[in-house]
């Protein structure tokens, strides 16, 4: 009976540790990102005839089973920016899981690609009325990424377990902002919405799972509509 009890206890102190692996596992795929955007630039890059790039900073979190040697997660991930900047690694107070913070570079750009794994691309429309943002990922880079993440964890990287928010900042005078399926300074936005926005106002966009989905499909997705005035 001894020998039973022992062997079960073993067997079930197996099963917990296996459990706690696998969290730490699954738990091991998010990525954050957050930038901000300046009116300015948008409207700048979306009238100018030649292509042109505008670096910006972003701050990225991700995951970590621990914070003890980050080496190597720090050397990967900054392969996929043009500046990388290791800030800290701490437990998040929401999940109580360990997140690596990293300031990093990216661009917003009016060409039709971006260097970085993730950044921004405007457009001016055919009227001249409207300049058009989008958010893009890198295809290559993120399915670089996608690669090691599975390899390191035997999860799916996806973008719908991420946040990405963006704070668009009003630089400019008065305007008018188009913004369609996120959250607006928290407040969840379904159909295409108009906002006045003052000089030097500004607002927090954060992107609801339908575009990350987009994003995450096509390799961009709609950000925001200013009023080219």
């Amino acid at each position: 009976y001894m020998k039973i009890l022992i062997i079960t206890s073993k067997n079930y102190f197996i099963r917990i540790c296996s459990l706690l692996s696998l969290s730490f596992i699954l738990f091991g795929c998010q990525i954050n990102f957050n930038a901000d955007l300046y009116s300015s630039d948008l409207i700048s890059l979306g009238n100018h005839s030649e292509e042109q790039n505008i670096s910006l900073p972003m701050t990225i979190e991700f995951q970590v089973a621990d914070c003890d040697d980050l080496s190597s997660q720090n050397r990967i991930f900054s392969t996929y920016f043009s500046e990388y900047e290791f800030v800290g690694c701490d437990v998040s107070s929401e999940d109580f899981m360990s997140y690596v913070e990293a300031r990093v570079s990216t661009s917003v750009t009016n060409r039709t690609e971006i260097s970085d794994l993730v950044g921004f691309q405007v457009d001016r429309s055919d009227d001249n009325r409207y300049i058009y943002v989008y958010v893009a990922i890198n295809e290559n880079s993120f399915k670089d990424l996608k690669e090691y993440v599975y390899n390191e964890t035997f999860q799916e990287l996806s973008l719908s377990d991420s946040k990405f928010s963006v704070n668009f900042i009003n630089d400019s005078g008065n305007t008018t902002v188009w913004i369609q399926s996120s959250f607006v300074d928290r407040k969840p936005i379904v159909y295409q919405t108009d906002f006045e926005i003052k000089k030097r106002d500004k607002m927090k966009i954060q992107l609801s799972d339908v575009v990350k989905l987009h994003l995450e499909e096509n390799s961009w997705a709609p950000l925001l509509i200013i009023a080219n005035e």
